[in-house]
């Protein structure tokens, strides 16, 4: 929008608004009967030059008010200003006593057939708009927090709110609309970008403006429009914010417990959390494969900056804590930007999650000048490509310290190989003249023992064949003695086979009973009625059938029978 035209309250004139502009400003001068309002900051062209007001207007897309229409179609009247006086209101207060005196009329007053006079609905929005001009003539300062500011980055006027929240509350207690027309914006946003640190307005972000009150009457807007921001009041709460954040964790002993982990040498498993796309990484990687040290570099994408990035970072570092193992070190980076950007990462979740992961932590955010709570309780490089800088340097120190060791220790081991190479020289000497020495005792002693072993042997000869030819007689004697009771105990055993002899049985007047398969009955329980049987006698067989079957009684019945029974 470049700016509006609207008819002002008393109808008489048409009110011109636009950010400032060189080529507007010489247009509006062309203008007929225009003159500059110092007081509103409008410039005022007299109504009945609408038709020229709205051709040049309209060619520079200006926003026209409802009554503009009319005026050009004549279907609303310019008044008279000589025959109707206007007294002037006073000061911080809408100006309505010509409404509130027409409301008192009587019909017979106001007319016998006119209806009461009432105000249109731009006519209030312009009285309560002048009201608020002449109430808030001079700009101030207020204080709140950016909200949906990020919904108009980039566009050439930038439209949010500012709220004010009490503490622990979950909705604002107050907002107000607020402009930040394209003109300050170029002229504040780059200085504040370049201060000392550099400050870049975002949502979440509390704030100490200057501005001025407006309100649109088109569509009824109430709004603020910034003039100036304080960018010392914001570093200073953020700076608060970081110094509260170190104290809490200071409180739970965290203050020092990441910074201290000690870091693993070599470090070559690096994880990494920062963005894919950011220039930072990329440096990082390439420095890290130029090194040519073998780093084995895992990345888990987080966001570095918005609302995203502390659920990410935060997914990140739990993700990395529960494969410690596979990892030596971990590190979190960005690139450069303003301290409000790096605000991001003084969370107190964040801090706390740092403080307590096992793996030992390495940041590398923004540059020397900024500091965030992380680079105070961890390990903290300048950039990324210092943090890559940072792990190739151990890995150099650690290939230095082992070619120093290994020169030290060929030194040493080539100093003990040349003492000990003396040393088993004498030592061959020594064991050469102890050997000898040795084996000529020994010949002298195997020589003694020699001859006595020989004397000892016959003597010994002759007590063994003394024993064994006793040994020998008595195993005569033995053994025949043995065959002797063998013979009998088989002669005994036949005699019992020839008396149990089945055919010696039978001769005695037994008989043996077989079932239809040819096996023995031993029991009349294992017969059946009509079963036939073979019967063998000694002087033949019979083939029976059973009728019947009468088992014995039990043995203790059979002692309680008497002879009568």
């Amino acid at each position: 929008m470049t700016g509006t035209v609207e008819l002002d309250q008393d109808g008489t004139h048409l009110l011109i608004r636009f950010p400032y502009r060189e080529d507007l400003v010489a247009m509006v001068k062309d203008l007929s009967g225009r003159r500059w309002d110092p007081k509103q900051k409008v410039w005022r062209v007299p109504a009945k030059n609408v038709a020229e007001v709205y051709d040049q207007c309209s060619r520079h897309l200006f926003t026209f008010g409802p009554e503009i229409a009319s005026l050009l179609a004549g279907t609303l009247a310019i008044p008279d200003i000589k025959k109707a006086p206007k007294a002037a209101p006073e000061q911080g207060k809408l100006a309505l006593p010509t409404i509130n005196a027409l409301a008192d009329q009587t019909p017979n007053e106001a007319g016998p057939s006119s209806a009461p006079t009432a105000l249109s609905i731009s006519q209030l929005n312009t009285r309560v708009r002048d009201c608020l001009r002449d109430t808030f003539a001079d700009a101030f300062w207020i204080t709140g927090e950016i909200v949906d500011y990020d919904k108009s980055a980039g566009r050439e006027h930038r439209f949010f709110q500012l709220a004010e929240k009490a503490p622990r509350a979950q909705r604002p207690k107050a907002i107000v609309e607020v402009a930040l027309f394209g003109r300050t914006a170029d002229a504040l946003l780059p200085k504040l970008a370049q201060g000392e640190p550099p400050l870049t307005l975002r949502d979440g972000l509390e704030i100490r403006a200057l501005v001025k009150v407006d309100f649109y009457p088109a569509s009824g807007r109430f709004q603020v429009i910034v003039q100036d921001i304080d960018p010392s009041f914001t570093l200073g709460k953020l700076a608060l914010t970081k110094e509260q954040i170190l104290r809490d964790l200071l409180k739970m002993g965290l203050a020092e417990q990441n910074r201290l982990l000690g870091l693993p040498v070599p470090a070559l498993r690096i994880g990494v959390l920062t963005s894919p796309d950011a220039d930072g990484w990329n440096d990082f990687r390439r420095h890290l494969e130029e090194s040519r040290c073998g780093f084995d570099i895992t990345i888990f994408p987080i966001k570095v900056q918005g609302t995203d990035l502390k659920p990410t970072l935060l997914k990140g570092l739990n993700w990395f804590a529960k494969r410690e193992s596979q990892f030596d070190v971990l590190c979190v980076m960005r690139g450069g930007g303003s301290r409000t950007d790096l605000a991001w990462f003084d969370d107190q979740d964040i801090a706390v999650a740092v403080a307590k992961h096992p793996l030992k932590l390495i940041v590398g955010i923004g540059h020397q000048r900024d500091q965030s709570v992380l680079d105070a309780i961890a390990h903290s490089e300048k950039t990324p490509t210092a943090v890559a800088e940072f792990l190739v340097r151990g890995i150099e120190s650690a290939r230095e310290d082992v070619q120093e060791r290994g020169v030290r220790l060929a030194d040493a081991v080539a100093d003990l190989l040349a003492n000990e190479k003396n040393r088993l020289r004498e030592l061959t000497h020594s064991i050469t003249r102890a050997t000898t020495e040795r084996v000529h005792a020994a010949n002298r002693r195997l020589a003694n023992a020699g001859r006595d072993l020989a004397n000892q042997t016959t003597l010994r000869l002759s007590h063994e064949r003394s024993g064994l030819r006793q040994t020998a007689m008595r195993l005569t004697h033995s053994s025949l003695r043995m065959c002797e009771r063998k013979n009998t105990a088989l002669q005994q055993c036949e005699t019992r086979r020839r008396l149990l002899d089945p055919v010696r049985v039978l001769q005695r007047g037994f008989a043996i009973v077989r079932q239809d398969n040819g096996q023995i009955a031993p029991s009349v329980t294992r017969i059946t009625p009509k079963q036939s049987l073979r019967v063998q006698f000694r002087d033949g067989h019979a083939n029976v059938n059973v009728d019947a079957i009468e088992p014995n009684p039990p043995a203790d019945a059979q002692a309680n029978l008497t002879p009568d029974s």
